[in-house]
This record gives structure tokens, sequence and C-alpha cells, in this order.
């Protein structure tokens, strides 16, 4: 009994049965090749990401040991955060790693590209610090205001 790999799937002889196990490629149908500029673009904002948590870290003094377990996480989860080789955190890792360094996820990430954007995000930016500082009834009244300049648009 042995497994022989035929192609992207591992054909295993069990029992006189021939039975398919798909492998790791073959499972999700939105896989994509690691060259992509899409999964290119992801790698480099992960390694980003780590490099913002270590940075981070390292301005608090923490070690990845006691920032785990501040953040209720295994240590090896930082070290493979920090060193690109966490695909995909969940947000309630980053959720833990922030609080354990006493910070909000916001200041972990890393800047989005703004090719031809660049006004436009700044005065996002600039909009979502302000409302981020406004009480509950400057809320409403930017709401009524932006309400009010989007329909003269027309």
């Amino acid at each position: 009994m042995g497994g022989v790999l035929t192609g992207a799937a591992t054909t295993v002889i069990a029992l006189g049965l021939r039975m398919v196990a798909p492998t790791r490629g073959d499972i999700s149908p939105d896989t994509e090749d690691e060259r992509t500029p899409r999964s290119l673009h992801e790698r480099a904002y992960m390694n980003d990401l780590g490099q913002k948590v270590r940075t981070l870290r390292e301005e608090r003094g923490l070690t990845q040991h006691t920032l785990a377990q501040a953040a209720g996480i295994a240590t090896d989860m930082v070290s493979r955060l920090e060193n690109g080789h966490y695909s995909s955190p969940g947000l309630r890792t980053l959720m833990r790693l922030a609080a354990g360094m006493g910070t909000h996820i916001a200041a972990m990430l890393p800047d989005l590209p703004t090719v031809g954007r660049t006004a436009e995000l700044s005065a996002r930016a600039r909009l979502q610090a302000t409302l981020a500082r406004a009480s509950a009834e400057e809320l409403e009244l930017v709401a009524d205001l932006a309400a009010a300049v989007v329909a003269r648009r027309g």
C-alpha cells in the first residue's frame, strides 16, 4: 500500500479501493499561482505587516514571548507573523496583538499603495481622523452635511 502522485492529486490504493485524495492545491478552487500580481502584493503586504508588528513590539521593549503572553497567543504565531510566514492572521489575532502592545490594529497595518488616488485617500483619512474625535451629536451633524452635499451633486 502506498501513495502514487498522479498530476495534482494523490492516488491512494487501500484495501483494493482506489481513492483520490485532493492535495493542498486542489482543495480551494480560487487558489492562485504564487507569482500572480495579487499574490505577490499580498505577500509583500504580509511582510510589511510583520515588520510593523516587530517595530511596535521592539519600541515597547517586548520580546516575542512576552507579547505572545500578553496577547494570549502562541509565541510561534508572533514569530511567523513578523517573518512574513503567517499568510492570513485573523482579526481576533490582530486584535489580541494590538491589545498586548497597548495600541490599535490600525497602528499595525501597513499603508496601502495609493497609485493615482493620493488626494482622495488623503481627504478620506483627514475626514476619518476628524470623525474619530467627534461626539455623537457632531457625527449626526456631519452626516446631515454630507447627505446635503451629495444630494446637491444630483
